[in-house]
C-alpha cells in the first residue's frame, strides 16, 4: 500500500499557527488537499485535525474511508466515513489494506504524521509551502528520534506564492 503526506508548511516550517485557525492556507492548497483524498479515498488525520475541519470540511461525504485517530473511539462521527481508531500506524495500513484500499493520505497533524514517519510507512510526502511566517505554531515532527532521507520528485508552482514539493522517502 502506497502511504503519503499531504501538509501545509509555513516558509518557517510550522503546520498550524499558535491560534490552531487555518486562515493561512490558500485556495489551492485546499484544492489538492481535497484531490488528492479524492483520488485515494483513503484519509487518515488526527483528532485535532479533525475537530478543525468537521464536518463542514471533511474530505469525504459518503464514500471511502476517514480513519481519525484518537483514544475516543466513541465518538459520534460527522458523517459516514469516519471512523475513530487507536490503532498503530502498521494496525492501520493493514486494516486498509485488507478493505481493499492501495493508497492513503494522510492530512494532519503532528503527532499522527509523527507516528506514521517514525513507524516507517510513509511513502511520499507533498509540502505545500505557504508564504508565511510564524512565531509559534505546530512543528512538522515531535520526539522524532531518526533522520529521514527524501529524494525530490518535483516541484510544482501553484500560484504566485505557494509551491509544492514532492518527495519520495528513502526506506533503509
Amino acid at each position: 500500500m502506497k502511504t503519503s503526506i499531504y501538509i501545509a508548511i509555513s516558509a518557517n516550517g510550522l503546520i498550524s499557527n499558535s491560534r490552531n485557525v487555518p486562515d493561512w492556507l490558500s485556495p489551492e492548497y485546499g484544492q489538492g488537499m481535497y484531490s488528492i483524498c479524492q483520488q485515494f479515498k483513503a484519509v487518515i488525520m488526527g483528532k485535532t485535525t479533525y475537530d478543525i475541519i468537521a464536518p463542514d470540511y471533511l474530505p469525504l461525504k459518503n464514500d471511502g474511508i476517514t480513519l481519525v485517530l484518537t483514544t475516543h473511539e466513541d465518538e459520534k462521527p460527522a458523517n459516514p466515513t469516519v471512523n475513530f481508531t487507536k490503532a498503530n500506524p502498521h494496525e492501520i495500513i493493514q486494516r486498509l489494506t485488507d478493505e481493499g484500499y492501495e493508497q492513503a493520505v494522510i492530512i494532519g497533524g503532528t503527532m499522527t504524521i509523527s507516528q506514521f514517519i517514525k513507524s516507517g510507512v510513509v511513502d511520499d510526502i507533498y509540502f505545500i509551502i505557504e508564504p508565511v511566517l510564524f512565531d509559534g505554531g505546530l512543528p512538522l515532527l515531535k520526539n522524532a528520534t531518526s533522520e529521514v532521507k527524501l529524494n525530490l520528485l518535483n516541484v510544482n508552482k501553484l500560484n504566485n506564492n505557494t509551491i509544492q514539493l514532492h518527495y519520495q522517502v528513502q526506506k533503509n
